[in-house]
């Protein structure tokens, strides 16, 4: 198949939007299809690229609406005149407007939990998303949750819930890895509320089992509230701000660590999770959203409520003295899955079964 995608993130910028367009792009490509990508000049990056066998187009748009959804419409319309396409894969909201009066399938990825704030708000911003989603083919989107939330503003065409997915090649587990007393807590992703970092924060304060180190991968407003909860309860010297890290230096991140912590308020299926998950690492997360679809209770990890610092505290100090026995099994296990139900082969695979249907 041909396939364009548009979508605002892509490599080099981070991001879980980023992170899924530029995998399943990729996984797509070594399927033996042909692939674009529309998306926006970052830096000094060029107009026109080859990334992974992927063709990258970065056009200059202006970024201030409405001014954005013009000008990438026109640049849109100029595209598929000189290229043939089957269809449209739309990554995030905002170019999703450019797409109208198009004579082309439209598939739309609703990635984030902003599309679960947009849907808490009054009845009349609910109308403006339906009004969004009018023209769009079919809605994958990487939770249940948001699969519902697509349908609560209306949506009536298909909507399917299409997971994100891992590298199992990339992200593995350290071979011959040593069991030290000190256990390494990885929490890996931006530092804003909605993932919950100053719970977790607070529940670390709260740790009964001291035997422990904490690695921080992300960067973002909540960093230096999370640094004076740990500097109040004295425990800075255990924590490691990283601030952000490149996706091509996270193999080696998860390879440090022996646990995973997900503290979502909200959360798709989260790709950190994923990472870590293939990399062997039992998770500790909150049940939002699509978090519970990567936790098996007791066999991969453990869920808890969200927004419960002494119930995520509780759990951790739990894992902290898991056998190596125990520990063994649940690396695998998490692993595994990863390798069966996760990988980016397989998860593309899925999505041009749905391709398939929309085209026909």
């Amino acid at each position: 198949m041909k396939i364009c995608f548009l979508s605002t993130d892509f490599p080099p910028t981070l991001g879980g939007v980023a992170s899924h367009a530029y995998e399943l792009a990729k996984a797509l490509v070594k399927q033996g299809h042909e692939v674009h990508v529309i998306t926006s000049r970052v830096n000094d990056s060029e107009e026109e690229q080859i990334l992974d066998g992927i063709q990258v187009h970065r056009p200059k748009i202006l970024w201030q609406k409405p001014f954005y959804n013009w000008s990438l419409k026109r640049y849109l319309k100029t595209f598929l005149n000189h290229n043939t396409i089957d269809l449209i894969h739309v990554h995030g909201m905002r170019p999703l407007e450019s797409t109208t009066g198009l004579k082309y399938p439209i598939v739309f990825t609703n990635h984030t939990s902003g599309f679960l704030k947009r849907i808490e708000k009054p009845k009349v911003f609910q109308g403006r998303l339906l009004a969004r989603l009018r023209h769009v083919d079919m809605i994958l989107a990487p939770s249940a949750e948001l699969c519902d939330a697509s349908k609560t503003v209306g949506y009536t065409g298909p909507v399917h819930f299409v997971s994100n997915g891992v590298d199992t090649q990339r992200f593995t587990p350290l071979v011959n890895k040593q069991n030290q007393s000190v256990k390494k807590l990885l929490l890996a992703r931006r530092l804003v509320e909605k993932n919950g970092v100053l719970i977790f924060a607070e529940a670390i304060t709260q740790l009964k089992n001291q035997n422990f180190e904490l690695i921080i991968a992300g960067d973002g407003a909540e960093r230096s509230k999370m640094a004076e909860i740990f500097e109040n309860a004295g425990i800075e010297h255990k924590v490691k701000f990283l601030g952000g890290v490149k996706n091509s230096d996270m193999p080696a991140i998860y390879q440090q660590a022996d646990f995973s912590i997900l503290p979502s308020f909200y959360e798709a299926t989260s790709i950190t999770g994923l990472e870590s998950m293939s990399s062997g690492l039992p998770l500790i997360g909150t049940n939002v959203g699509g978090i519970p679809y990567l936790i098996e209770e007791g066999k991969t990890g453990a869920l808890v409520p969200s927004h419960d610092a002494r119930a995520l505290a509780a759990k951790i100090d739990e894992f902290l003295l898991m056998s190596e026995e125990e520990y063994s099994a649940m690396s695998q296990a998490t692993r595994l899955r990863a390798q069966e139900v996760f990988d980016w082969q397989v998860i593309a695979k899925e999505t041009v079964s749905y391709y398939q249907k929309v085209c026909s």
